[in-house]
């Protein structure tokens, strides 16, 4: 099964959403590229730049183009923040409220850790094993922000 490429599958989710949907001409125009350089990246024979993909995700109002991007072409991105879909704002917002549990046990952990001054081997065991708590706390804070932004593209709110 060939696999999607996420810069023409920004575009076509643009295009399924929107009274004015952009054939690729018209959005590489949009772009400040050529039209057969945005077929290039829609087909991947090239990658785009940051700034480029940066401009895909204002012009097709999609904020998760730059997560899917940093996650599948940069090998910090693969590393370090694997893509996962998005939760809408609700889940992330309530899922939020939740977390204040977990950062009250890591924040009295690290107090207890920090106490004393030093901070030994068994100590740092423990701190570790919250590592991907924490991680999720800060993917619903992303995803949060992905949503506040995509409902301000959908609002024309300028974010500045």
């Amino acid at each position: 099964m060939k696999k999607v490429n996420i810069y023409r599958e920004a575009r076509e989710k643009f295009n399924e959403n929107s009274p004015c949907p952009l054939n690729r001409e018209e959005a590489a125009d949009r772009l400040h590229v050529s039209a057969a350089t945005l077929g290039r990246y829609e087909t991947g024979e090239n990658q785009p730049s940051p700034e480029i993909v940066y401009a895909m995700s204002k012009v097709y109002e999609n904020p998760v183009l730059r997560r899917k991007h940093c996650s599948e072409c940069c090998l910090i991105g693969k590393e370090d923040h694997p893509y996962t879909a998005p939760k809408t704002l609700f889940e992330s917002g309530y899922g939020l409220i939740n977390a204040n549990r977990v950062l009250d046990t890591f924040k009295n952990e690290l107090f207890e850790v920090l106490a004393d001054g030093i901070v030994d081997k068994n100590e740092i065991i423990r701190l570790r094993q919250m590592i991907p708590r924490i991680k999720n706390i800060q993917k619903l804070l992303s995803d949060i922000e992905i949503e506040i932004e995509k409902h301000s593209l959908k609002y024309d709110i300028d974010g500045k």
